[in-house]
């Protein structure tokens, strides 16, 4: 997957609640959903950009969960729906 440009909302850039990580994982949820609302994740494709384990990548976006910036839901192990707010 080539990113061409990130048009990722700055105010999470700024917040210093979120882990690096997680921006990392936004910014990369919110690429893949170019024009979409709803994409498809697996941890695989995230260990690409950031290493991470399951367990830590769920945990990014539960936080990213509490702060309004997507909702998520895990239908596999390592398989997660996501919707950008």
């Amino acid at each position: 997957m080539v990113i061409k440009k990130f048009q990722v909302p700055i105010d999470i850039w700024s917040d210093k609640k979120i882990p690096k990580e997680a921006k990392y994982i936004y910014s990369y949820i919110y690429s893949k959903a170019y024009n979409k609302y709803l994409v498809d994740i697996n941890i695989g494709e995230i260990q690409q950009v950031v290493k991470i384990k399951n367990k830590g990548l769920r945990k990014c976006l539960e936080l990213l969960n509490d702060l309004k910036y997507l909702v998520f839901n895990e239908y596999a192990i390592g398989n997660y729906s996501v919707t950008l707010n």
